[in-house]
């Protein structure tokens, strides 16, 4: 293990970090991954403070003498949005031919209330897009309890607005790989690319691997309109016609493009859980139910199959069910690391030969609305609950903070009355009786 100390120098090996750490070891990480590549590039950062994020400005002060020798600027701002037009001004500037490298990777940072503050900056520059050796992230934290904020946090609805793809890590490990494909989707897609770190993923701690050549992107095959390799053109002329075009590319090829890279980089992936089950696709005794989760409320979901019976925690090796009990059923169980856009392509695999899909998420049901809206119209296509059951319960509360626990109820209330699901059936029984 790393020691403390060499946790943003060590080259490679496991190092004990937080995710607020984790974000701070991405930049040096990308740096030394271009390097390697032989590629000419810098980094600029900048935002402003904020709980779930409030360390992380003064773990890269504490670092400035490192961060200043990998060629990687910080410049925290006095608020969110000045923060947002000078990471744009990266991709502006490595478009500009006098620029000393080929591109500059900008990070942003900031809560989702200055997310909120800075959505005109960060529309605008979402728009504009992003160099194709450069690339822009936009850290948010979210505090779905509102623990420190004085409103709870949800960024995704927003950031989909505003034309970023988001991806939402489940621990620290997530947060460095997520990031480095973050930063490969924005140079291949031209857009911004959002980071949803809640809470608990940025106060969380873990051991992470910190090898800068752990993730290595594949570039998706997206041909333009002449049937070359798409490669996003920088325009800063904020005018018609020029903003049509802008559009028209950011709703089409541009997110095609970050679909073609998730697909390729398989950072969605499915599993089956439990006994007597196949993959996706499959018939007769395989899987009628499937579960759809992202970030740490996949990693709750998980620790909540293990307690009804029906699975292990990730990467876990607790008790499965025998005799009588076992999940015969199976389910199938989706991850999603990108929660926009879904790919369709990958739903509709997941979904084939299902009876229902139950997405489990905090907030407002916004995997769940996507999902639906993908299979609206497919001839048989599952049922698809979240918030709410069939005939109207809750399942899943749309306020507060989800955990294992409630995951638990709102998933035993779902499958205890079906076949083959016997032990979630039990377990809402004895909690009842409690």
């Amino acid at each position: 293990m790393i020691e403390p100390r060499d946790r943003y120098t060590a080259e490679a090996g496991e190092a004990q970090m937080t995710g607020v750490q984790a974000l701070a070891r991405l930049p040096l990480n990308v740096r030394g991954a271009d390097q390697a590549r032989g590629l000419s590039t810098a980094a600029f950062i900048s935002g402003y403070e904020g709980s779930p994020l409030g360390g992380y400005d003064l773990e890269l002060g504490r670092n400035s003498r490192l961060l200043e020798e990998r060629d990687v600027v910080f410049a925290p701002a006095v608020n969110e949005e000045l923060a947002a037009t000078a990471v744009q001004g990266t991709q502006v500037a490595a478009a500009s031919g006098e620029a000393r490298v080929d591109g500059v990777t900008g990070y942003w940072y900031g809560k989702s209330p200055g997310a909120d503050r800075a959505a005109d900056a960060l529309r605008h520059a979402c728009l504009m897009g992003t160099h194709p050796r450069g690339g822009a992230v936009a850290f948010v934290g979210d505090d779905p309890s509102a623990k420190s904020s004085t409103v709870p946090g949800a960024s995704e609805a927003l950031l989909a607005d505003l034309g970023m793809p988001v991806l939402y890590p489940a621990d620290p490990q997530d947060v460095l790989d997520l990031g480095t494909h973050a930063v490969a989707m924005s140079r291949c897609s031209g857009l911004w690319v959002g980071l949803k770190i809640t809470t608990n993923v940025a106060d969380g701690t873990g051991a992470v691997t910190v090898d800068a050549d752990r993730i290595t992107p594949v570039a998706p095959e997206v041909p333009d309109a002449d049937g070359k390799p798409f490669a996003h053109r920088l325009d800063t002329r904020m005018l018609q016609p020029g903003l049509a075009e802008m559009e028209r590319s950011r709703e089409g090829i541009r997110l095609e493009a970050a679909r073609g890279y998730a697909r390729a980089n398989r950072l969605n992936r499915a599993e089956t859980l439990g006994a007597g089950s196949s993959g996706a696709g499959s018939t007769g005794t395989g899987p009628k139910v499937g579960i759809v989760a992202a970030g740490k409320t996949y990693l709750d979901t998980r620790q909540a199959l293990c307690a009804l019976g029906l699975g292990q925690p990730e990467g876990g090796h607790g008790p499965q069910p025998d005799g009588e009990h076992a999940p015969q059923p199976g389910i199938r169980l989706l991850r999603l690391a990108m929660i926009h856009p879904l790919v369709p392509e990958e739903i509709a695999e997941f979904a084939d030969g299902l009876d229902e899909i139950i997405v489990v998420e905090e907030k407002r049901g916004f995997v769940e609305s996507a999902v639906k809206e993908i299979l609206y119209g497919t001839p048989g296509a599952p049922r698809v609950t979240g918030k709410k059951a069939p005939d109207g319960t809750a399942l899943f509360p749309a306020d507060g903070e989800l955990d294992a626990d409630s995951v638990a109820s709102g998933l035993a209330r779902r499958l205890g009355g079906m076949p083959g699901f016997a032990t979630a059936g039990a377990w809402q029984r004895a909690r009842a009786e409690r």
